[in-house]
């Protein structure tokens, strides 16, 4: 796609391409049982910041938008909160947010904890997230136990 369309904004010298990677690949040290996840999400962060580089003097912005946690069916949060906000929500930070810089966390909850993880020592981190992970698995894998005895 960007391919595509980025001829035609280099030729009006406007555009914006914007990229959703996730904090699993920009906000995280290390992103356990997640890992093909999290690195095609890297791959994203980092297709966007070389293409900001090669393309800011062009007129065209290039931003990749790394959110955390988004109430979404994929991420299986049906209820919003203050750290997984509804997408319409999301979406209106996220397009306030175009143009401002090439790697960004635009929802504000989601910036606080990318400056936690900043903070807090690697291992830690590392410990607490697959902490995390292992709890998701183990609910998904007795959510499917539960639909296989039915």
């Amino acid at each position: 796609m960007t391919h595509a369309v980025l001829p035609g904004m280099v030729e009006r010298k406007r555009g914006a391409v914007v990229n959703i990677g996730s904090g699993a690949a920009s906000i995280m040290p290390s992103t356990p049982l997640y890992t093909v996840y999290a690195a095609t999400k890297a791959y994203a962060d980092q297709f966007s910041r070389s293409l900001y580089v090669e393309y800011k003097n062009k007129g065209v912005d290039v931003q990749c938008q790394a959110p955390w946690y988004v109430a979404t069916k994929m991420a299986s949060i049906r209820q919003a909160s203050l750290f997984a906000p509804s997408p319409e929500t999301y979406a209106r930070a996220a397009v306030r947010y175009i143009g401002y810089e090439p790697r960004c966390t635009p929802y504000w909850a989601h910036a606080l904890v990318w400056f936690l993880f900043t903070v807090v020592p690697e291992p830690i981190a590392d410990r607490y997230v697959l902490g995390v992970s292992l709890d998701i698995r183990d609910k998904g894998r007795a959510k499917d136990a539960r639909k296989k005895a039915m």
